[in-house]
């Protein structure tokens, strides 16, 4: 039998390598397909559907399923259920001995199927590949995977840079998650790090694998050494005079719209798709100055609060907001956050007020005046004067502390903002021995991390990968959110003794807009080439103002 093996092997890589017969080739991926295992009830092999999956891009295989299930009564379901876990063992098996043949022969026989100018060779290449790499990570290696690492690794980035196919840069990044698993493979992609770094980040919201990616090129020491002018480009945009409408108080960015709130009661949409923001629509509902915003994660609704005592809903349309519902909660309102159910809000007085839809009202009672709110399920976080932050149950509304930091003598300290994102809590304020903020697990209340900078953080918005922290003097710190690490700063171009009053950035931190005390709303363009600078070096390099510039000076 192993004779067979041996011969049938090698008539398999004698027909992967045979460029002058397209069609040998194509029978031998073909087979090796089948020899996944991964079958329909119809008898067709659905291997890259299951490999999509498994990147976390499951559309394909649950509409697969789905007409499967229609077409088979629930016998054949158990029956399936049964015949997958044999699958899974075979497949197993199949993969071990078709990567271990001659030492991984197969990987450079592969390596030819990539080189064919036949789209359908390289598509059926690509698939048969990326689950033979998936594979060889599923048990111990034998020297195999440095063979199709060396064989493969730079198909796999061309594929991830070059292809306009969602589906085959996700099969990339498939293969390319299991390189960058052990050092070896991680170095060699420390290589490729800025050239596929943008493409990873957009790539992020269709599949799982590549957040595995990007968070070990992450750790990788060489990246840090490398140079501010290979990794950042950043353009600024021109301001924008709204000074008529006085402070821009409040900003969020949702959808590529910017919603600002001004002094004079006015909410201004703003469209962000172009380098120039484009103002499309100016709501005038609030009679006093409209002091905060909030949007859910549903991003069905925005919230907004005044000084003019009441709270507004507005529904999002795609070019529009709309007022919908207006509550007189008879007190003027500072900051607030909400959901379905209530709305949580702050006043002058001490405290916060609970605000159910229903009209009735309740004040929750500590002796702090509330700067900044953050709901999360039942639980809500409020930044306060003293440097405290107080954790209130909303099932019970009782409250407690949650931190209470150190504090000076002289000086009053404040927490001026808290963020919440993946069971993380952000607080900043007032420096205090030099750091201005902190990171906590909610679940434990644990200290994991701080922002060591000498300066008093005002606003702050914590995004996918980078934590935006801004002063009111101008100054916007970047911190690399993994690490917790400061790795440049942006000096935003305010007039004269203007203050910094807000900050937003879009999902993927690569558009930044600050809003100003005299009424100028500026924008830039933040775009990383790769994830880290050198904190050594950053940390003294501000990003100079020019209108398009590549590096640190």
């Amino acid at each position: 039998m192993s004779i067979y093996r041996e011969e049938a092997m090698e008539a398999l890589l004698e027909a992967l390598q045979r460029k002058d017969f397209p069609s040998s080739q194509i029978t031998a991926l073909a087979m090796l397909s089948s020899l996944s295992g991964h079958f329909r009830a119809s008898k067709k092999p659905y291997m890259e559907s299951w490999l999509l999956k498994i990147a976390g891009f499951d559309q394909p295989y649950n509409a697969m399923i789905r007409v499967e299930e229609m077409k088979t009564n629930e016998t054949e379901l158990a029956e399936k259920k049964e015949d997958e876990k044999a699958a899974r063992a075979w497949e197993k098996r199949m993969a071990f001995v078709l990567s271990n043949h001659e030492k991984g022969a197969i990987f450079k026989a592969l390596e030819e199927c990539f080189k064919s100018n036949s789209i359908e060779i390289a598509k059926n290449c690509l698939v048969v590949v990326t689950w033979l790499v998936h594979m060889l990570y599923r048990f111990p290696d034998c020297g195999i995977r440095e063979v199709a690492r060396k064989s493969l690794l730079d198909k796999f980035i061309n594929v991830l840079q070059s292809s306009k196919n969602v589906e085959e840069k996700i099969l990339a990044a498939l293969a390319l998650r299991g390189f960058v698993s052990e050092p070896g493979g991680l170095n060699e992609m420390g290589v490729y790090a800025r050239s596929i770094w943008k493409t990873l980040r957009r790539l992020r919201k269709y599949c799982t694998v590549v957040h595995d990616i990007m968070k070990a090129l992450m750790n990788l020491p060489s990246i840090d050494s490398v140079s501010g002018a290979e990794l950042w480009s950043c353009v600024e945009g021109p301001e924008t005079d709204v000074s008529m409408n006085g402070e821009i108080l409040s900003m969020l960015h949702i959808r590529n719209r910017l919603i600002s709130s001004h002094s004079d009661g006015t909410i201004k949409v703003w469209d962000t798709g172009k380098r120039v923001p484009r103002l499309i629509q100016e709501a005038r509902e609030h009679s006093k100055a409209v002091t905060c915003l909030y949007v859910p994660p549903s991003l069905d609704k925005l919230y907004s609060g005044s000084l003019d005592k009441t709270i507004r809903v507005w529904s999002i349309k795609q070019e529009e907001i709309h007022c919908i519902q207006v509550h007189d909660v008879k007190e003027a309102v500072l900051v607030l956050t909400a959901n379905a159910s209530v709305v949580c809000f702050s006043s002058q007085a001490n405290g916060v007020k609970v605000y159910n839809w229903s009209g009735v009202p309740r004040n929750i009672n500590f002796s702090k005046q509330v700067k900044c709110l953050m709901m999360d399920g039942d639980k809500l976080y409020c930044g306060c004067s003293g440097y405290a932050i107080q954790e209130v149950d909303l099932r019970t509304h009782t409250s407690s502390t949650f931190y209470s930091g150190a504090k000076k003598l002289l000086g009053k300290q404040t927490i001026y903002s808290v963020q919440i994102q993946d069971g993380l809590l952000y607080a900043c304020g007032s420096s205090v021995d030099g750091i201005s903020g902190w990171v906590f697990k909610l679940s434990s209340k644990a200290v994991i991390g701080s922002l060591p900078t000498g300066l008093d953080i005002q606003h702050t918005t914590v995004i996918n990968d980078f934590i935006f922290t801004a002063t009111k003097c101008g100054i916007i710190e970047v911190w690399l959110k993994e690490r917790v690490t400061k790795i440049a700063y942006i000096k935003m171009g305010s007039v004269g003794n203007a203050r910094t009053t807000s900050i937003a950035s879009d999902a993927d931190g690569q558009k930044l807009f600050a809003g100003t005390s005299d009424g100028r709303l500026q924008g830039a363009a933040f775009i990383p080439k790769a994830l880290l600078l050198s904190a050594r070096e950053s940390n003294s390099r501000p990003i100079k103002k020019k209108k398009n510039y590549k590096k640190l000076d």
